[in-house]
This record gives structure tokens, C-alpha cells and sequence, in this order.
């Protein structure tokens, strides 16, 4: 297959539309606005800056947006958390007073708890002490049923009769019959002291079973007090943990859209950077063409002041250059043709010269490097470089070189006719190793074949 360039893609005639004007001005226009391209990479070229400005723009306010939103969600973030933090201190204070009540009810629990233990160990022992004195009485019931039933055994007329005729006195039967006497009184006595006893022993009894019965009743109110007290409290407890809960969520989101804000604010001040970056970049590149414009205007000028006093270009330029790539056949020439790529008609501005990949490219004259551009920056002429020849035989010359593999001078070099300066290639829009080469009079792309020789 025969090597052809991609040809001249719209973007590539916006590109060098200035070095179609003529003049050396223009071509040192072109240049520098080249290497401010080329040394700054992801700086959008001259006549992107206003989109790029517009849509950087559409960006900040999208940006602005986002940071009011955010802002917005972060007050709404600290009120839910101020809520939160107050229905929790609300919460805390209900749990402290419920757990107050609590213990109140379990000191009071407590202390009917000792009064029952108190009432029920004196009606034992009550109950106790009655059992002893029943006993006693038993007994004592028992001693004086004996007492009686001999008393009444020896209580009959002979017995009488011998108190009467026992003595040996009137003095000691009076003394025999007062001592009976006295001993049926005691034995009376002693039985009304023990039912006295036994009565007062069941009043106490029944007295000590009445405390009991009411220390069991504050016991039992006083335990229900507490139950109830100690559901308050925990139900209390459930609450506040339930809003403790609801402050750590709060918190996390408050911190969460803290986080956000500063990330919105973050992008916000670096595309306002961005914005100011590219508003400093398109005033530049307008100074820059209204001096490009005054320059063109000089030239412009200077060039008709030499056609007038009849300076022109020498009929044969041919001398001038070399052939960059020596032994190369041209594989495509100046003119309109067929894009083989695009398949369109348009303008060959250049000749194609077919060589093999790798093969060296000479400087076709003595210049300064004044564009090197890589491929994904050519629009379709991939590796791209410009040679700046000055003043050449009355006009300012340029030659460039395109498609190339690689180059090995940079911006600014100065380089001697013949210098290797890069290799060839199949970069950008090419079906295949090969250089397309051009060349500039005045700026404007002109066919090279009227400047060089090539086999």
C-alpha cells in the first residue's frame, strides 16, 4: 500500500489558518502560540479558551449549587442533632428521677421489710412467753386441783369435828381453823393470778398478730412500690439509651455532612482557581492577537514596500533546500485530491514523501525549532514539527514535518540543514510510514516541489 497522509482535517486548517495569512509575523504568531501549547501540557489551545471558559463556568455554578446544598444539609444535620442532644437530656433527667424514686422505694421496701421482721419476731415471742404461761398454768391448775380435791377429801364433819376436838385449847383450835383458812385463800389467789395472767398473755397475743398483720401490709405495699418504682426506672433507662442511640446517629451524620460541605467547598475553590486560571489565559491569549495583528499589519506593510521598490522572489528556489528524507520517492504531491482516509476532496497541502519507518529526517535548512507537537495534539498530523528559516530569498520560509515516529530536537533548538532532527513514522491520520512535508512563504502553505528537488 502506498503511504498517504491524512491530508488537511478541519481542525488541522483552523490550526495553521494564521500561516495562510503570509508574512513572518504571522508565522512568529503561530509559533508562540505553538510552544505556549507545547509547554503547557492540558492547556486548551487558543481558540478552546472561551469554551472551556463557559464550561468551567456551567461547572462553578453547578459547584455553587452543591456547596449551598450542602450547607443547607449541615444546618439541617445540627438541628436534628440539637434536638436529639435535648430530648436526650430530657431523657437523662427522667431516667435520674425515676432511678431516685427507685431507690427512695427500696429504702422504704427496706424498712418495712425490718418492721415485719420486727413485729413477726416479737409475736414469736409473744406467742413464745403464752406458751410458757400456759404451761405454767396447766400446772399450776393441775397443783391446786390437787390441793383442792384433798382439801376437799379432808373437808367433812370429822374433819371438823377433830379441829374442834384435836386441841387441847380453845387458842389452838382457833389457830388450826384460821391456817385452813388461809391455805384455801392462797390457792384462790394463785388461780385468779393465773387467769389474770392468761388473759393478759392473750390480749398481747392478739395485739402482737394485729403490728404483724399491718407490717405485712406496708411490706407488701412497700414491695409493690418498688416494682412499679423499678419499671419506671427501667423503662426510663430504655428510653434514654433509645436517644443516646439517636445523638450517636446525629453525630455521624453531622460529621458526615461536615465532610461533604468541606469536600463541595474543596472542588468549589478549585474550579473558581480553575476559572480565574483560564479568564488570566484568554486575556493573554488577546493581548497576544491584537500584537500578532499589529505585527501582521507591519509586515504586511514592509512587504509592499518591497514589491515597490521591485524586490521578488527569484524565479528558481529550488537550491534553497534539501530533501529531508534523501532517496524518498513522492508517494503523493501537492494539490487536491481524495482524502484516503476521509475520502473527501481537498487540498494535499504538502508532498508525501514514502520511506521506510525509522528512516532519518533531515532539516531541510538552517532554523529554529518553533513548534514540536506530539500526535494526540496535531488533529490528524500527528508528530508535528516546524522549522522557522527567516528571511529567505526575500520571504520568511518555514518547513514542516509530519507523521513522524519521534523527534530528537525540542523547542527553541537551533538546527544546521541536514541535521537529523527526528525519525519517520505512521502517527495521526496516515495509512503508513511516511513524511508529509510542508513549506510556508509568508505563512502560507506553498508546494514544496518549487523549493526542493526530490527523486
Amino acid at each position: 500500500m502506498t503511504p498517504l497522509s491524512g491530508g488537511d482535517p478541519s481542525m488541522a486548517r483552523r490550526r495553521h489558518s494564521v500561516l495562510r495569512r503570509g508574512g513572518m509575523t504571522a508565522l512568529c504568531g503561530l509559533l508562540l502560540g505553538g510552544l505556549a501549547f507545547t509547554s503547557a501540557p492540558g492547556v486548551a489551545k487558543g481558540d478552546d479558551l472561551d469554551d472551556q471558559q463557559a464550561a468551567v463556568a456551567q461547572q462553578v455554578s453547578a459547584s455553587n449549587e452543591e456547596v449551598t446544598a450542602e450547607d443547607q444539609a449541615l444546618i439541617s444535620a445540627q438541628t436534628v442533632l440539637a434536638s436529639s442532644k435535648q430530648q436526650l437530656a430530657t431523657a437523662q433527667a427522667q431516667l435520674a428521677a425515676a432511678q431516685s424514686a427507685r431507690d427512695a422505694a427500696a429504702t422504704a421496701d427496706s424498712a418495712a421489710q425490718a418492721a415485719f421482721n420486727a413485729a413477726n419476731d416479737a409475736l414469736t415471742k409473744a406467742n413464745g412467753d403464752l406458751a410458757a404461761a400456759q404451761a405454767a398454768v396447766v400446772a399450776q391448775r393441775e397443783a391446786v386441783g390437787s390441793t383442792v380435791r384433798a382439801s376437799a377429801q379432808q373437808n367433812s364433819e370429822l374433819v371438823t369435828i377433830g379441829l374442834l376436838v384435836g386441841g387441847k385449847t380453845s387458842t389452838g383450835l382457833s389457830n388450826r381453823v384460821q391456817w385452813t383458812d388461809q391455805a384455801f385463800r392462797a390457792q384462790q389467789s394463785k388461780l385468779d393470778s393465773l387467769s389474770a395472767a392468761e388473759l393478759r398473755f392473750e390480749a398481747a397475743q392478739q395485739k402482737q398478730q394485729e403490728a404483724q398483720k399491718q407490717a405485712d401490709a406496708q411490706r407488701q405495699q412497700a414491695a409493690s412500690a418498688l416494682a412499679t418504682a423499678q419499671q419506671t426506672a427501667d423503662a426510663a433507662q430504655a428510653a434514654e439509651q433509645k436517644v443516646q442511640a439517636l445523638v450517636t446517629q446525629s453525630n455521624s451524620d453531622e460529621a458526615a455532612e461536615q465532610q461533604a460541605l468541606a469536600a463541595a467547598l474543596k472542588k468549589n475553590t478549585e474550579l473558581k482557581a480553575q476559572q480565574a486560571a483560564l479568564t488570566q489565559q484568554i486575556q493573554k491569549r488577546n493581548e497576544e492577537q491584537a500584537a500578532e495583528a499589529a505585527r501582521q499589519k507591519a509586515a504586511d506593510a514592509a512587504a509592499a514596500a518591497a514589491a515597490a521598490a521591485g524586490t521578488s522572489t527569484p524565479s528558481s528556489t529550488k537550491s534553497v533546500l534539501i530533501d529531508p528524507v534523501p532517496g524518498a520517492p513522492v508517494t503523493s504531491p501537492y494539490g487536491y485530491r481524495i482524502n484516503p482516509i476521509l475520502n473527501t476532496k481537498e487540498l494535499h497541502d504538502g508532498v508525501d514523501l514514502g520511506a521506510s519507518c525509522g528512516a532519518p529526517i533531515h532539516a531541510s535548512a538552517s532554523g529554529t525549532v518553533a513548534q514540536v507537537i506530539p500526535a494526540d495534539q496535531s488533529a490528524g498530523w500527528g508528530n508535528r514539527l516546524v522549522l522557522d528559516h527567516g528571511l529567505v530569498n526575500g520571504v520568511y520560509l518555514a518547513t514542516g514535518y509530519n507523521h513522524a515516529e519521534g523527534y530528537i530536537v525540542k523547542v527553541g533548538d537551533q538546527v544546521s540543514q541536514g541535521q537529523v532532527i527526528g525519525y519517520v513514522g505512521a502517527t495521526g491520520l496516515a495509512t503508513g510510514c511516511h513524511l508529509h512535508f510542508h513549506t510556508y512563504v509568508n505563512g502560507k502553505a506553498v508546494d514544496p516541489q518549487t523549493w526542493i528537488t526530490v527523486s
